[in-house]
């Protein structure tokens, strides 16, 4: 039979324990020792050296308290591109100085070497592609994509661009949840309500929350935001177009070219999203050497439409 010794170093037998008391004690060690478990390890995380560990991440935390960028500028360019044709020398520095002009300040932008391609807009698209990916990895609420000859309107609404706090409280706060992407320039637009424009032209001021505009179709690539809720279909959709070709129209497959205005908004209304316009336009596409054609371009801003029926007409100051 097991005994315990007493303190007068009799010896009692184990019945004389009572069943209660058994539990109690076994239920006192089974509570204590997880708790022992979290001291012990909380006390090694807080004297660890070891980089991986929680206690160096909050002290990597402390030491740079700078918060999670909320939005990203990219801006995909020729620039520097082996093979690249010549007009791109110093387009990417004509980007930045026409920022630092307009913002007074340098842009802080994440560059997107532009991948060359002969195929009429798979270059851009697989420039897009590696931008967007970049984008969602560094876990952005909204990514801005621009092409290096995109330029910032010369009025105070285009100054929302300059500051990040800004940009969030004036552009993405009032961004419609259901946005899929918000061109921020672009041409030939066709909206789903075109008395909405003129009521919003009426009302709009420097400076002001911007305001979106529902699109069913337009053209122009050079200046748009993607929500990071829509960056995983847009990936899919990009990639599908990369690999199968996009569907015209007509109801066409091409793989010749790619028309990706097309894919997108065709996606959007098959996802139930939407595409919008800001309103007013953000920026414009200064002329010289397309890539995508070839040949030099006029200027386009955008506003041309409202001159009268039809294309483009204007040519921007």
């Amino acid at each position: 039979m097991v005994s315990i010794s007493s303190a007068k170093g009799k010896k009692l037998s184990s019945n004389t324990l009572s069943p209660s008391l058994i539990l109690c004690v076994i239920s006192i060690g089974i509570i204590l020792t997880p708790i022992c478990h979290v001291i012990l390890i909380a006390r090694h995380l807080s004297t660890s050296d070891n980089a991986s560990g929680v206690g160096s991440i909050r002290a990597q935390q402390d030491n740079n308290p700078q918060q999670q960028p909320y939005d990203g500028i990219f801006v995909i360019s020729l620039q520097g591109t082996p093979n690249a044709d010549p007009h791109n020398e110093g387009r990417l520095d004509s980007f930045k100085d026409a920022w630092r002009k307009h913002c007074g300040a340098d842009p802080e932008i994440h560059v997107c070497p532009g991948v060359m391609d002969e195929r009429r807009g798979y270059g851009l698209t697989r420039s897009w592609f590696n931008c967007l990916t970049v984008a969602k990895n560094l876990k952005l609420e909204v990514t801005m994509i621009f092409e290096d000859d995109a330029r910032l309107f010369d009025n105070e609404a285009s100054h929302n661009f300059c500051d990040a706090e800004q940009r969030r409280r004036n552009l993405w706060n009032p961004l419609p949840e259901d946005t899929f992407i918000a061109f921020l320039g672009g041409h030939t637009w066709t909206y789903k309500d075109p008395k909405q424009k003129e009521l919003l032209a009426s009302s709009a001021s420097a400076l002001q929350p911007s305001q979106y505009l529902e699109t069913s179709s337009s053209y122009g690539t050079y200046g748009f935001a993607v929500p990071r809720q829509s960056l995983d279909t847009l990936l899919n959709t990009i990639k599908s177009d990369l690999t199968n070709g996009f569907i015209d129209e007509d109801g066409v497959r091409q793989t010749e070219f790619l028309s990706p205005e097309k894919s997108w908004y065709g996606k959007a209304r098959e996802v139930g999203s939407k595409i919008y316009a800001i309103h007013p336009l953000a920026v414009w596409h200064e002329g010289g050497f397309s890539n995508t054609w070839k040949m030099d371009r006029e200027s386009i801003t955008g506003e041309e439409e409202d001159e009268g029926e039809g294309g483009i007409r204007g040519i921007a100051e």
